[in-house]
């Protein structure tokens, strides 16, 4: 029974990687509802009034670099076009120390592969872009004191006097910003809609660049759910829709986020769109109505679930918690960490009481379990007996040691409950210490700086099968600790052999997980290893 457990846990950890290192969750596309093609009205000798074309003449002189300074992030934005170039987070460093960059950089890149390039979208069904235009700008360098907020126009006026505005608000101690278009002047009648968006899509930030990429995503949410494509999906189509009707759409890589709003209506349709290899643009259509400003909230920083859920945008729904099923414990999980670590600041710590209040809950369960595996063991003789007297007849052998356990009171499937019991707590924790900002770069002790990623001390010069040439402690240790707790539990010499191997499969199959992890399963090897001795002790 110990060998089909420890199957059983070893298949639910198989899943649970392949899974999360192979596939992404895909939703399938929304269909977009085709647009009429608008009305054609027939000229009539007394009303018959031509519209005014618009047309855009690129910028000839050279752009100018806009400079917004807060104490939590620097953006650099330019007069060409009116874009964000750069966007660094101050409080959110790379592996080197440097604040975090998510706007990818390069001199590749065009302006019109930049975040708010804006286009118009007329009722002839042409598309007017922006991006090559020059704005001018109402000032140059914005610095922001902590509770200050200030704001930034852009404009543009066409040959025929269509006159663009671009309003950017900046809050210093938010990463929300308000963003505003408005057009006005002569050609306003013959646009149909404008198109925004966070064209660039946004920067690999994490030492591991490989599992950083299979975080990337173009997101949206309207009344008709939440809709997530992976980078792998773009990448197989020139352009992809989004959905209809959305509230908001934005790109998102493991830890961080960037996303509008449509503030004053929603988006009539957004779309996603590779950027290279590595990168996957979003854009989304606003209907053009009234004479105001049409408004939109633009948020670019880390994907922290309690401030986004507090701006009441639905944007917390960007923070992936896994499959469906599991997300209402993932959350659980992670209010009770982020409750714990308001009174102990170390995430390592709190993963140890975590690890040790759920071996608490599960105490009664888990005594159950080793005192029916004891009894299993102490039943091996005659169990042996059986297996020698039906050797030929598996039939009659199943029937006579289901009979047995009956006599005797046992459930043989009473030492797995435990563990399967267990399982959504591990991948609810898997979620949380995979995929939450909080523990990024969160430390613990001496070499365990990160909790979010293996725990690596040292290289090796040459590489090894499936861990290749990290050399981690904690995978070494949890194997160690597992090893022991099968010596101490194992009496069958038919499962020795397991006692070996066992531990050996799943210290690799660790060692690629987070550290925090790791750690969590380490505590719990320990803690049953003293539960098992303090039974023995009390025989």
């Amino acid at each position: 029974m110990e060998k089909r457990t420890l199957l059983a846990v070893l298949l639910m950890f198989l899943v649970l990687l392949i899974w999360n290192s192979l596939f992404l969750k895909k939703t399938p596309p929304t269909q977009i509802p085709q647009q009429a093609p608008p009305e054609e009205v027939a000229p009539s000798d007394t009303t018959h009034r031509e519209s005014v074309p618009v047309r855009i003449v690129p910028g000839i002189a050279e752009a100018e670099t806009l400079t917004i300074e807060s104490p939590i992030y620097t953006a650099l934005l330019s007069t060409r076009g009116g874009v964000i170039t750069s966007f660094k987070l101050h409080d959110y460093l790379t592996a080197d120390g440097k604040p975090v960059e998510l706007v990818p950089q390069g001199d590749s890149i065009a302006t019109d592969s930049l975040p708010l390039a804006v286009a118009l979208h007329l009722k002839t069904g042409e598309r007017i872009d922006l991006s090559a235009a020059k704005f001018e700008a109402s000032i140059k360098k914005i610095t922001l004191a902590p509770g200050e907020s200030k704001s930034l126009e852009l404009t543009l006026v066409t040959p025929e006097g269509l006159k663009v505005r671009k309003t950017i608000a900046f809050s210093a101690d938010s990463y929300l910003l308000d963003f505003g278009v408005e057009i006005e002047g002569p050609g306003r009648e013959s646009i149909r809609s404008i198109e925004i968006g966070w064209y660039s899509g946004l920067n690999s930030t994490e030492p591991n660049r490989k599992d950083d990429l299979r975080n990337f995503a173009a997101l949206a949410f309207g009344d008709n759910g939440f809709v997530k494509e992976s980078l792998g999906s773009v990448r197989k189509h020139k352009e992809m829709p989004l959905g209809a009707q959305l509230k908001w759409t934005g790109v998102k890589t493991k830890y961080f986020l960037a996303a509008l709003a449509a503030k004053d209506g929603i988006f009539a349709v957004a779309r996603a769109f590779p950027r290279g290899k590595e990168a996957v643009g979003v854009a989304g259509e606003v209907d053009l109505k009234g004479q105001e400003a049409t408004r939109f909230a633009l948020y670019v920083g880390p994907l922290d679930y309690e401030s986004l859920k507090a701006m009441g945008l639905g944007l917390e729904k960007a923070v992936d918690f896994g499959w469906r099923w599991i997300r209402p414990l993932s959350k659980l999980v992670f209010a009770f960490m982020l409750l714990v670590h308001k009174v102990v600041p170390n995430y390592g710590l709190v993963i140890i009481i975590l690890s040790s209040l759920t071996k608490f809950l599960f105490y009664p369960l888990t005594q159950k379990s080793m005192k029916s595996m004891r009894e299993m063991q102490r039943l091996q003789p005659e169990l042996e007996k059986l297996r020698e007297k039906y050797k030929n007849d598996p039939q009659k052998l199943n029937r006579a040691m289901l009979e047995l356990y009956r006599e005797r009171g046992i459930n043989p499937l009473g030492g797995c409950l435990p563990m399967l019991l267990q399982m959504p707590f591990f991948i609810a924790l898997f979620n949380v210490l995979s995929r939450t900002i909080e523990l990024r770069r969160a430390g613990f002790v001496l070499w365990i700086k990160d909790l979010s990623v293996p725990d690596v001390v040292a290289r090796l010069p040459f590489s090894l099968p499936f861990i290749g040439n990290a050399v981690s402690v904690l995978p070494i240790l949890m194997g160690i600790a597992m090893f022991i707790q099968q010596k101490m539990t194992t009496r069958d010499p038919r499962q020795a052999t397991m006692t070996y191997f066992m531990p050996i499969i799943f210290t690799v199959l660790f060692y690629r997980f987070p550290s925090g992890l790791v750690l969590y399963w380490l505590i719990n090897n320990v803690l049953t290893i003293v539960h098992q001795y303090m039974m023995a002790r009390s025989e």
